[in-house]
């Protein structure tokens, strides 16, 4: 008995050994090869002529250089940076007491007419940037600017503005409107900008 058990051991292992045990994935179908389509060829554009700027208007901010302009220029500028900031015109920038998310009674009436122009033109979203000032630390100023843009976002939502139009985003202190280091300055970098981001 022990003689056939130990012959059907031996056969079983046998056989196992000629077998070949797949190991990992099963193999997969091979997979078609890509077809490349020729590009375009898309001529060059030509650098945009650098023109100077009239007295009275505003740079047009983009995203690739948002450095502060110089001061003298923001001194030059101040009433319309004070009404606009960065933000695509006619929408209003909105600003913030020193340390505060809470929306001012002297910016109600510039939210009333953000609100207005956005429901009269439905097909426009926005991105809500807050800003902060130059003091305190760089996450503390990108979480209160994320508040202020929160802030200005349920206010608008509020007054009627659909929510997927609106995004939030914070900058911090990172994008500063007046590079001084003095009150009227910090006043001028405590923001919300309501830029539009699908024209």
């Amino acid at each position: 008995m022990k003689k056939i058990l130990a012959i059907l051991v031996l056969f079983f292992l046998v056989a196992c050994a000629k077998k070949e045990i797949p190991t990992g994935a099963p193999p997969m179908a091979p997979s078609p090869q890509p077809v490349y389509q020729k590009e375009e060829e898309v001529p060059p554009t030509p650098p945009a002529e650098v023109k100077e700027e009239a007295a009275g208007e505003l740079p047009s901010f983009s995203e690739e250089a948002l450095e502060a302009p110089s001061e003298e220029w923001v001194e030059a500028h101040r009433r319309e940076l004070e009404l606009y900031g960065r933000s695509t015109r006619p929408l209003k920038a909105i600003f913030f007491d020193f340390d505060s998310f809470e929306i001012r009674e002297d910016m109600k009436e510039r939210l009333l007419e953000d609100a207005r122009y956005l429901l009269e033109h439905p097909e426009l979203k926005v991105e809500l940037q807050g800003n902060c000032d130059e003091r305190g630390s760089s996450e503390y100023n990108l979480a209160l600017g994320e508040r202020r843009a929160l802030a200005v976002k349920r206010y608008l939502v509020n007054l009627g503005v659909a929510p997927e139009r609106l995004t939030t985003v914070s900058f911090g202190e990172e994008r500063p409107l007046d590079p001084g280091h003095n009150e009227r300055a910090w006043a001028l970098n405590r923001r919300v900008d309501l830029v539009v981001i699908n024209r």
